[in-house]
């Protein structure tokens, strides 16, 4: 399964970010870090298991297919208004050169009760292991990313450190390697990585091919209320929203009006 050729650069840069991090705080000192860390294993699957449609609320500031969402240094206050609006549980993207996001941000979530992920192009062990240190509850692992053995070996990395994980797949292939592990949780992303276009009937195929028993998130391309009920038709039990809520002048009033209309 090859890597599209519009996300190779931003793995390189990834790649090439993570290596300078390593040479701050090895693997060695990371891997000590954890030691004594509570078990996060089940937490963030279990926000999103309730009745009706879960919501995701992503905090991003830039995207490379939209350009900038919001100017904001901190996004302390984005995060309190998601639980204020009823959000079920939160999206850290943490890639820093093309979403400007940073592993700081996550530090911004404790001022709050809800369970986050780390979302970005997680490639190795060490990636994991700082998501755990910086108060992530679960991982997003891409199929795209990511050869099928070494998604099972940071699967069973995640894990290992008491994290929660999300496996994201963008087509019918790599649903079949997703569905393979057998996982607690599968999203399937609405987003071409050849084009960046967005496409909901992907989704809407895909999704009904998961098992009930693995939690199914839908991601990418919902901009209002008849998206986020198109995808709960299609048996989505979540949806992580970014864009829209990102540009949503009071997301808060946003999020109170699409669970009041989803009946949550």
């Amino acid at each position: 399964m090859s890597t599209p050729e519009r996300l190779t650069p931003i793995l390189q840069v990834v790649a090439q970010r993570a290596a300078e991090r390593r040479r701050v705080l090895p693997l060695a000192s990371l891997r000590a870090a954890i030691q004594d860390l509570p078990d996060l294993c089940g937490i963030f699957q279990a926000a999103l298991s309730g009745p009706g449609l879960s919501i995701i609320a992503e905090c991003k500031r830039r995207a490379p297919s939209t350009g900038v969402l919001c100017e904001v240094a901190s996004l302390e206050q984005r995060i309190q208004d998601y639980e204020k609006g009823g959000a079920d549980a939160l999206s850290i993207l943490t890639e820093q050169d093309h979403f400007s996001g940073s592993l700081a941000d996550l530090s911004c979530a404790p001022a709050v009760s809800l369970p986050r992920i780390r979302k970005d192009f997680i490639l190795d062990e060490a990636m994991i292991l700082e998501a755990r240190i910086g108060g992530a509850h679960a991982v997003l692992l891409i199929a795209a990313c990511l050869e099928p053995q070494k998604l099972v070996e940071l699967r069973g990395v995640a894990k290992g450190v008491g994290l929660g994980v999300l496996v994201e797949a963008h087509n019918a292939e790599e649903l079949q390697v997703a569905l393979a592990l057998d996982p607690e949780m599968i999203g399937i992303n609405a987003r071409d990585l050849t084009t960046f276009e967005t496409d909901l009937s992907v989704p809407e195929q895909l999704i009904p091919q998961i098992p009930s028993h693995i939690l199914s998130v839908a991601e990418s391309g919902m901009h209002n209320l008849e998206d986020l009920q198109r995808m709960r038709r299609a048996g989505a039990h979540a949806a992580l929203i970014g864009t829209a809520l990102m540009r949503a002048k009071d997301p808060s009033q946003t999020l109170c009006e699409w669970k009041g209309a989803l009946g949550e």
